[in-house]
């Protein structure tokens, strides 16, 4: 609890000076281009297998009842809604999270930090915000390749293994996976960003104790970040349960 009250506060401290700031785009876009290029190889490969995966799995229950018209709009669904935000932010959690917590916290014990606030410059304003903003940023848009490229899985894999006609497996998806399931999908991703965000750049900041101090922040990142990520998938699925119903009608 003492570390998430920390991190609450490392929160507030954050959109405190993101707002009251004025943002260098250059330097968030530079971050950005740097997620991606870390990224996007990792997220297409697994993209495609998560979609290849629940394809099959979704299709071997189907067969049974005959409604293999289903699969396309069942197995997307469940892709956009759960599996692809957590497989996603569980990636960016990974390899970007490890690599801005190592980051920062080699800013932090190098003592470089202390220079920049020497030179009469915040350093959570020039280091931390920008690549915030960017890790948010980037898992939004790295979820949407994710999924394009699990779409694309999918219909391949359902279309040798079950001979499923691929218009037939993309007109189905309309009713199973409308905008509010891509919403929820973005929603998720967007939280899930946040978390990685500000696990990873927390951790880093805080750093202490030499090239030990940025291992263990490191460590931290990624195992609080998983555990955060877990935590939050269930109750961003019962408060957009609960947004469902209120707008739904109950249905």
């Amino acid at each position: 609890m003492k570390e998430l009250g920390k991190l609450v506060l490392f929160y507030r401290d954050i959109f405190r000076t993101a707002i009251r700031s004025k943002q260098n785009h250059r330097q968030i876009f530079q971050q950005m281009v740097e997620v991606y290029s870390r990224s996007f190889s990792t997220v297409v490969f697994a993209g495609l297998f998560v979609g290849a995966i629940l394809t099959l799995q979704f299709q071997m229950v189907l067969a049974d009842y005959e409604a293999l018209s289903m699969l396309g709009g069942i197995t997307t669904s469940a892709c956009v809604r759960e599996v692809g935000p957590l497989i996603i932010s569980f990636l960016l959690a990974g390899k970007i999270g490890a690599f801005t917590a190592a980051e920062l916290g080699t800013m932090r014990v190098t003592e470089q930090m202390d220079a920049i606030e020497c030179l009469g410059t915040d350093p959570l304003e020039y280091l931390v915000v920008p690549r915030f903003i960017a890790i948010v940023n980037a898992s939004i848009l790295l979820l949407v390749v994710g999924l394009l490229v699990s779409l694309g899985g999918s219909v391949l894999v359902a279309t040798l293994t079950a001979g499923v006609n691929p218009l037939q497996y993309i007109t189905s998806i309309p009713r199973f996976a409308g905008m509010d399931v891509f919403a929820a999908g973005m929603f998720k991703s967007a939280v899930y960003g946040t978390i990685v965000a500000g696990v990873a750049c927390h951790q880093g900041f805080t750093a202490s104790g030499g090239a030990k101090g940025v291992g263990n922040a490191v460590t931290w990142a990624a195992i609080y970040t998983n555990l955060y990520i877990v935590l939050a998938n269930f109750v961003t699925s019962q408060f957009l349960e609960m947004i469902g119903h209120l707008f739904g009608g109950g249905h």
